[in-house]
């Protein structure tokens, strides 16, 4: 998962594409979709958030923008596929307890060579 949002967000930042928006990705055939925006310094350094059990929503974009007010781009990765926003406590706990039983498919402590 890591390499396809790393190679996803370099792509987009790499291409002059738009300064906000979703980042459309695949991994293992199966559809993601996080969330970019640019900071105003084509230098800023980059944040890459990560949601909790609810997957990506308006809250992580709103603390997205809040980091771009401080200078910062940020990339939202999404961790449980394009469309899932799990509205159910038992919805949470399972996505999030398959992506405890794959931590290879999402460790991001060893680095990534591309």
């Amino acid at each position: 998962m890591k390499r396809a949002w790393i190679l996803a967000l370099l792509g987009l930042m790499g291409s002059g594409a738009a300064e906000a928006g979703a980042v459309r990705y695949e991994v293992e055939g199966k559809p993601f979709e996080g969330y970019y925006l640019a900071g105003a310094d084509k230098q800023a350094p980059l944040v890459v958030l990560v949601h909790d059990w609810d997957g990506l929503n308006g809250y992580e974009i709103k603390r997205a923008e809040m980091l771009v007010a401080l200078g910062y781009s940020v990339f939202a990765v999404d961790l449980f596929g394009a469309g899932v926003r799990p509205s159910t406590v038992e919805d949470k706990k399972r996505l999030t307890g398959a992506l405890y039983q794959d931590l290879a498919l999402i460790n991001i402590s060893e680095p990534t060579r591309l």
